[in-house]
């Protein structure tokens, strides 16, 4: 892993170990957000749907309770809220943070939940937010700023099933220039919120430790990769290939 050292990482689209071809996809916006959905773009207007859907139910619920929007700490929510709702409000308080730091990841998985009815192997991206249903292993690879070109890559497991990956690097009020968090987990919304939350850890002096073992005691983290500076810290069974 020494080549990663000092680097930031980033991912691309995802592609299977022993297969190169180039997927088809189709982007979908979704408000001022952009979504990469990978498939036959015959879908593209079932996409479309559920993403303002999600986002019309989100704005509805933030108006009957402003705390869902700006709280920064764990909220409950009451039976009556939507399932996403509910759903935010879960898997953000596992890690400890606000459901709005979920927002994006929900949006992916939203999307690509309803993607996978469709389709047996679904990969929707936004931004950082990878939501993956993968039919057989793949490579997500990594590259490299800074004049750094990083060969290694991430692999998706199918044995795992749905799963989502939060890829941030560099950004963020807590994070220096030269930092990556990566998170995979069972769900694009907990990746979302361990990311939210490690990032706000390392925003503390000396917290590399502690940023690692927050990882470790979420459930549903299948894995974390973080860098700063010249140190690497892996959590979970995150499996790198070249």
């Amino acid at each position: 892993m020494s080549m990663l050292v000092g680097a930031s990482v980033y991912a691309r689209a995802a592609m299977p170990l022993r297969l190169r071809r180039r997927a088809r996809h189709f982007d979908v916006p979704v408000q001022d957000m952009l979504l990469r959905v990978t498939g036959p773009d015959e879908l593209y207007e079932e996409a479309r749907a559920v993403g303002m859907q999600f986002w019309e139910q989100i704005q509805s619920y933030a108006i009957r309770d402003p705390s869902f929007r700006s709280s920064k700490r764990p909220v409950s929510v009451p039976s009556d809220a939507p399932p996403v709702v509910q759903q935010m409000a879960a898997l953000s308080a596992r890690a400890g943070v606000g459901p709005m730091f979920t927002f994006r990841g929900a949006l992916t998985e939203s999307i690509g939940t309803a993607m996978s009815r469709s389709i047996p192997d679904v990969t929707v991206v936004c931004g950082p937010d990878h939501f993956i249903v993968p039919r057989r292993r793949a490579r997500l690879p990594l590259e490299g700023h800074a004049g750094r070109n990083i060969e290694l890559g991430i692999v998706v497991k199918p044995e795992l099933g749905p799963q989502g990956l939060h890829i941030g690097s560099g950004s963020g009020v807590a994070r220096s220039a030269g930092d990556s968090v990566i998170v995979v987990a069972s769900s694009c919304i907990l990746a979302d919120a361990a990311a939210a939350g490690v990032t706000a850890i390392l925003g503390k002096p000396d917290s590399f430790h502690a940023a690692l073992a927050y990882l470790q005691r979420i459930d549903g983290i299948h894995g974390a990769l973080l860098v700063r500076g010249d140190r690497i810290g892996m959590a979970g069974s995150l499996e790198l290939a070249a």
